[in-house]
């Protein structure tokens, strides 16, 4: 029996990412995985036994929670902050510089995730995302409505379901985009600062 190689595993690992991150995984094949990592289709079976399989070694469900985790993180920065205090938060800027650092990192395993993994484990990736964030933020408002830092009026739920749907679709679509890394973040440190004055409005 042929020994299978680690570098010949190694490749079909990288080259399905890349693929993956560029046409979704769904829209990619494992014959075209194969072949761009240069071996024939049959032989890529012997590494992998088929695409979902093949998924789960590129991004395992320990890469997802680390993923959720940062998100998490990040969000709770804002706990208990008025719309000023968020504005000139140094902890926030630096939470956002590390989310940043986490998703270039990352870039690759992340667009595969975001754009969908339809029929996997992992396919509910972007919708879990949406709700934790949308469960946090809402939750943050309630806290303040019972403070003194903001007006008494919850905003409606499904107003932030719209915000944080735009916000999610966008920050993807920036971090597909064909740029530097450094217009990449300029673009994306826009997009918060956006997003932070209109969610004052709201509190």
């Amino acid at each position: 029996m042929q020994t299978l190689k680690k570098s010949v595993r190694h490749s079909i690992e990288k080259t399905a990412l890349k693929l993956f991150a560029a046409s979704g995984y769904e829209n990619t094949t494992m014959a075209e995985v194969a072949a761009a990592a240069g071996i024939s289709t049959g032989n890529i079976y012997r590494y992998h036994a088929n695409k979902e399989e093949l998924l789960y070694a590129i991004i395992p469900e320990s890469f997802v929670e680390i993923c959720l985790q940062t998100i998490r993180s990040k969000v709770a920065l804002i706990e208990g902050m008025s719309s000023r205090q968020v504005a000139g938060s140094k902890e926030l800027r630096l939470g956002n510089e590390r989310l940043l650092k986490f998703l270039f990192a990352h870039r690759s395993k992340i667009l595969v995730l975001m754009r969908g993994c339809a029929g996997t484990r992992l396919t509910d990736f972007r919708n879990v995302v949406r709700q934790t964030v949308i469960d946090s933020v809402f939750e943050h408002f309630a806290s303040l409505a019972k403070s003194s830092l903001s007006r008494k009026k919850l905003p409606d739920r499904i107003l932030l379901a719209v915000i944080y749907d735009n916000l999610i679709c966008a920050a993807t679509s920036i971090l597909g985009a064909d740029a530097t890394e450094k217009c990449l973040r300029e673009a994306f440190k826009g997009l918060l600062a956006y997003h932070l004055n209109g969610m004052a409005a709201l509190c």
